[in-house]
């Protein structure tokens, strides 16, 4: 069961993405269907490449999203709210770095 708040739902679909294409890639550039396989490094790039989509994503578009202020009737004081968004209980900030350390602990493993 996936479990995301907001647009978190994203970052799983960037990881998907990223693995399914880094595999049909390779495959088509180097003619071999069983490159993927015997080859981790390939697993390692689309993590990478994942990684980078969702930090853009994070960066160019939940960061610019517009938060609403709203005033506590009982203490005058402003809240800022604004909604959260994270997948697995991580925050999307966080992903990039996941994906990161799991490419490399991933592309090691025999």
């Amino acid at each position: 069961m996936i479990v995301w708040t907001g647009k978190g739902f994203v970052v799983f679909i960037f990881i998907m993405l990223a693995v399914i294409c880094s595999e049909y890639v390779s495959e088509f550039l180097t003619g071999d269907e069983q490159f993927y396989d015997q080859n981790p490094w390939v697993l390692m790039v689309g993590m990478m490449v994942a990684a980078v989509c969702i930090y853009v994503f994070h960066r160019f578009y939940l960061l610019r999203e517009k938060s609403k202020i709203v005033i506590d009737k009982e203490t005058g004081e402003e809240l800022d709210l604004k909604e959260s968004h994270s997948l697995f209980f991580m925050p999307v900030k966080w992903w990039p770095l996941i994906m990161i350390f799991l490419g490399f602990i991933w592309s090691r493993s025999p």
